[in-house]
């Protein structure tokens, strides 16, 4: 089948897919928003089972930078790296570590002012550098402790444009609560955080000021999605294009995953009332059949060996939503390689330092793509994984009137809201 009923010929603004997809998680606007990666989660984040309700305030650990050199990180004006020997930096009375297992812990309760790189991020709170021996000796990673209802605030004005609607920030704040807890319990025993700032987990700016941020937190404060008395991880994504994915086909087969709130809601969204939900993006055929067989070559499988050419791709299998599950790339001798919808759009943008890095994004896995001369053009729908709440549809569904509770009953079928 094809999904040619659903796209059309002309492309949406790139600027507001740049600034409007990241949030697998999840997904969203930047990040699950305009700031947001298409897979929101990756390899360490795949949750095995199910999660129970929390029962005493979480403190949320998020890794908010990976420093692999000597230069880069700057906490407060003072220059801190990882040597061989040990942590450096200038004597002050201000920071006074402690090093515990070779991390080192500033537990001073201000607000931080961290440079790392080209990235400027203030935080208050406890810090704690994590060295990652496994990589290299100057490597550790940056990580914030900040309490779930301070942690919120910079996740949502970091995933929606800030002058959309009260309803919608609500409903994120509570899907990315309800996310973030999910995470937290899964990996406190088992990482030294539970998330990160960007699009593999769920945006967040640190500090912000943003006003109808603070107003959707307090007036969600403490409310979860919750399916079975167990936590429900609720992915988000940019724009579904119409059509919901299921967590099980575009995240991972965990057991977690095969639960109704994740399955998809059933029609289409209102999203595909917006000109931003589709998409067309030109890729070089030498470059886009290289890539796919350099990321092919990294499996067991290697499922595109064989393949010399690319023709047309289109959805061979999909979901109940009609949500393309399975691609066929056909070549020029009519050979067919069946992979992952998922598994493609990695593929296809995964950076191999032997080809160009692409400057257009293959959006979602919503798509269907033809040869034209030299170059195949990919015509989609959508932003992201597209599971769980569309943040497009969320805002389109705010404006009309729809409260916060039924939008997230719309995009997370048979889920409990539940104040803690």
């Amino acid at each position: 089948m094809t999904l040619n009923n659903f796209f059309q010929p002309n492309s949406c603004d790139r600027r507001q897919f740049i600034t409007a997809t990241g949030v697998l998680v999840v997904g969203g606007l930047i990040s699950c928003s305009s700031k947001h990666d298409d897979t929101r989660v990756d390899a360490q984040q795949v949750p095995q089972k199910h999660i129970p309700i929390p029962t005493e305030p979480i403190t949320m650990r998020v890794c908010v930078g990976k420093m692999r050199n000597r230069n880069g990180f700057e906490l407060d004006g003072e220059h801190i790296y990882l040597t061989k020997e040990g942590w450096k930096y200038r004597s002050s009375n201000t920071l006074s570590p402690e090093i515990v297992d070779g991390a080192m812990w500033i537990h001073i309760s201000a607000t931080h002012t961290m440079i790392m790189l080209e990235k400027i991020k203030r935080c208050t709170g406890k810090i704690s550098l994590h060295p990652r021996s496994d990589i290299s000796p100057h490597a550790f990673d940056v990580v914030v402790h900040v309490p779930m209802e301070e942690y919120i605030p910079g996740v949502i004005a970091g995933e929606l444009y800030s002058h959309w609607h009260p309803n919608t920030f609500a409903a994120q704040a509570i899907a990315a609560r309800s996310y973030a807890a999910a995470q937290h319990l899964q990996r406190k025993n088992a990482s030294h955080y539970d998330v990160s700032d960007g699009p593999s987990s769920q945006v967040f700016l640190g500090d912000v000021t943003l006003d109808v941020a603070h107003r959707a937190v307090n007036e969600t404060r403490g409310v979860l999605l919750t399916w079975n008395n167990k936590i429900v991880p609720s992915y988000y994504s940019a724009c579904c294009g119409g059509m919901a994915a299921a967590a099980s086909d575009a995240i991972s087969s965990s057991h977690l995953h095969n639960i109704p709130p994740l399955q998809g809601r059933s029609g289409n969204d209102v999203c595909t009332s917006l000109g931003v939900h589709q998409w067309t993006v030109t890729r070089s055929h030498r470059n886009l059949k290289k890539r796919l067989s350099q990321w092919s070559d990294t499996l067991t499988s290697r499922p595109l060996k064989k393949m010399r050419s690319i023709q047309s791709i289109i959805p061979v299998q999909t979901n109940k939503h009609g949500r393309p599950i399975k691609l066929e790339i056909t070549d020029r001798q009519k050979n067919a390689y069946n992979i992952s919808a998922k598994q493609f759009v990695h593929a296809a943008n995964t950076s191999f330092p032997s080809i160009p890095t692409p400057n257009q994004r293959v959006w979602s896995s919503c798509l269907v793509a033809s040869r034209s001369g030299l170059d195949i053009e990919l015509r989609g729908v959508g932003m992201g994984h597209g599971v769980g709440l569309c943040q497009y549809g969320a805002q389109a569904l705010a404006g009309k009137d729809m409260s916060w509770e039924s939008i997230l009953k719309w995009y997370y079928p048979s889920v409990d809201i539940e104040s803690l």
